[in-house]
């Protein structure tokens, strides 16, 4: 439908003319919350931390885990630019889930490594230590 007065395309829904503001005939006049809920600029999408930076170093620490970490964070960042803010969150949370878990576990194995990796060397090689 184009508008009588200016010739512009127009919106079904129409009741005015978006660029000249005629009114549109056979149109019903809109109640004020019509009006108001048209001219109503759109909502900004939520915030939403997708957790990428912390799956990296989920992935440089925890190895597997942190993959599964990053899939889950790449999964969340998807579903945000298209839109899905619920299902956004909660790969968000998961992926969180997947960092903490694998970053948890690779300080661990890191840490009883090096304090064991003396013992493992004196077990494998004795002597190779006192050089």
């Amino acid at each position: 439908m184009y508008c009588m007065h200016c010739g512009q395309a127009l919106p079904p829904e129409a009741f005015f003319c978006p660029h000249c503001g005629a009114k549109l005939p056979g149109g019903l006049q809109p109640s004020e919350a019509e009006r108001a809920e048209a001219n109503r600029e759109p909502a900004e999408p939520p915030k939403i931390d997708c957790g990428l930076s912390l799956s990296i170093v989920a992935f440089c620490l925890g190895g597997v885990l942190g993959i599964v970490a990053l899939i889950y964070a790449i999964l969340a960042t998807d579903k945000y630019r298209s839109g899905d803010y619920d299902g956004a969150r909660k790969a968000a949370k998961t992926g969180r889930i997947w960092s903490w878990t694998a970053i948890v576990l690779g300080a661990a194995g890191l840490i009883f490594g090096f304090l064991l990796l003396p013992r493992i060397v004196e077990l494998i090689a004795p002597g190779l230590l006192e050089m």
